[in-house]
């Protein structure tokens, strides 16, 4: 997810009908740029050059875990109905990309899933495989903390926390903040304890190897 707000202008962005290595280029009514996400900046227009600001923010869950957890949720939908054709069946089953897209970046195979995200200027990724109950990265002066459930569903997001102390590790099979005390909750996908000193909520978003590599080429591969 990106914030809509730049140079103190507010943005109104819809999609462009444009792709960049068969990803999605959006564009902004007020400035008519052209801000390719994949790449997290503006490609063309006014804007060209301003990086996208990405929020720690956005999920993607199961209908029914999602009422379980907010049972008041209310729901947009065209007239009453929902549309109960499920598009992208043959896509998630294929082993190649949009429109037949390639990684060129072999390490891994196109469709392998992954979390990515950039921390200063260096981009990183790392397979769902290796996220699978839990894995802790130290990197420069920060600790990224990715947790997906062993049975977690392709599209479930990749819980994603960041913290600037001594480390994350696992301890009698929990993972602790080791500066704060704070635990995390696999059920929840929260650290326990005080909110204030506990591991934050941190940017990045689960997509395609090919996706990013191929927009990403100076991506460090994490595992």
């Amino acid at each position: 997810m990106y914030s809509r707000r730049y140079d103190g202008q507010l943005l109104t962005f819809e999609a462009s009908g444009g792709l960049i290595n068969s990803s999605l280029v959006m564009q902004d009514r007020e400035t008519n740029s052209y801000w390719a996400i994949m790449k997290g900046e503006a490609i063309a227009g006014l804007k060209k050059g301003t990086e996208l600001a990405e929020l720690p923010l956005g999920k993607k869950m199961k209908w029914k875990r999602w009422k379980r957890k907010h049972p008041d949720t209310l729901v947009l939908s065209v007239n009453g109905t929902e549309d109960g054709q499920d598009s992208y069946r043959s896509y998630f089953r294929s082993s190649q990309g949009f429109r037949n897209t390639m990684a060129r970046d072999k390490r891994l195979k196109t469709k392998a899933p992954i979390f990515a995200f950039k921390l200063g200027e260096q981009t990183y990724a790392v397979n769902h495989k290796h996220l699978a109950e839990g894995q802790s990265f130290s990197l420069a002066d920060t600790w990224v903390f990715l947790y997906r459930s062993a049975s977690a569903e392709l599209f479930h997001s990749t819980a994603a926390f960041q913290s600037g102390g001594k480390g994350i590790e696992k301890k009698d099979g929990q993972w602790v903040d080791i500066s704060s005390g704070c635990r995390f909750d696999p059920d929840e996908e929260v650290f326990d304890g005080d909110t204030e000193s506990c591991p934050k909520a941190f940017k990045g978003f689960d997509t395609f190897w090919y996706n990013w590599s191929l927009n990403n080429p100076s991506t460090e591969l994490l595992m």
